[in-house]
């Protein structure tokens, strides 16, 4: 763990493991959040049940990562200001949760989780994923600084599932997988076809290319992309006949993807592309 952290007022900043002890004080946390923050949490607007704050504070029995941070004031009070968790996932990615009380926001979010993804990268776990409600921005910012990729989307209630590197500016591939792999780079990071794809049995993700402003291309930026390197097909859906950007990175799968099969799509979004894609994908692995 990181040493203390100096704050104004002679306060200071400390991250630990969570442990059984801090029941209390995460249930005062959560009791001290408005509804719409409950919600982003927990997606329901109301404390869950004791039982639950008691599993979150034993992550480490489980082998999953938990930290809390707390402040401590020059009068010897300490009150606990965030805490971040990461459960291992089936597939050998990490799934993320992350409270900030509203009095430490806009600095100890980005903190926490780079400490957690630290955490998380010396366990071996190379991707962190996420359920995000669509209007959590705070947190949608979190993952797009961080370089990030969506996993899927629910609209009851409206969610998107991103994921992003545990260390470096690009997710990879979830190390367990059983189905063919498709990247689909389209701007906004939301592709037309990915429900029925998946229906078909394929493991999508989708990323927003090089047109978005939180850009971490490595093709475009003269190196391979381990999601293009690693997946059975590319949908490449950013228009080449309009935009530099397209352009680049159409340049830049050839360079370095040539062995990747890909498919061209440009807007507007085509009729059949899911038949031309399961056209282009090896066989399914047996």
């Amino acid at each position: 763990m990181p040493a203390p952290v100096a704050l104004a007022g002679g306060r200071t900043l400390t991250v630990r493991p969570v442990s059984a002890g801090d029941v209390e004080a995460l249930l005062s946390l959560y009791r001290s959040l408005p509804e719409t923050d409950l919600y982003r949490r927990f997606f329901q607007a109301h404390l869950p049940p004791r039982t639950s704050i008691e599993r979150m504070a034993g992550a480490a029995l489980r082998g999953d990562i938990g930290l809390v941070a707390e402040v401590h004031e020059p009068d010897g009070t300490v009150r606990l200001v965030g805490e971040a968790a990461c459960a291992v996932l089936p597939d050998g990615d990490g799934e993320l949760a992350l409270t900030v009380a509203p009095s430490a926001r806009g600095w100890l979010g980005p903190y926490l989780l780079a400490l957690l993804c630290d955490e998380a990268a010396a366990r071996g776990l190379p991707n962190i994923e996420a359920d995000v409600l669509q209007d959590n921005h705070p947190m949608l910012a979190l993952a797009q600084a961080r370089g990030y990729a969506t996993m899927d989307h629910s609209e009851c209630p409206s969610t998107v599932r991103v994921v992003f590197n545990s260390v470096g500016r690009v997710p990879t591939w979830p190390p367990g997988h059983d189905r063919r792999r498709v990247l689909v780079e389209v701007p906004g990071a939301r592709w037309h076809a990915e429900a029925e794809a998946r229906a078909a049995g394929l493991r999508v993700l989708v990323c927003p290319g090089p047109t978005s402003r939180w850009c971490r291309c490595p093709a475009v930026a003269g190196r391979p992309c381990p999601l293009a390197a690693a997946a059975d097909a590319v949908v490449d859906a950013v228009d080449p006949d309009t935009s530099e950007a397209g352009r680049a990175l159409l340049r830049a799968h050839h360079e370095f993807h040539a062995r990747t099969p890909m498919l061209l799509e440009g807007p507007p979004a085509a009729a059949g592309v899911l038949d031309r894609l399961l056209e282009l994908l090896p066989p399914p692995p047996r």
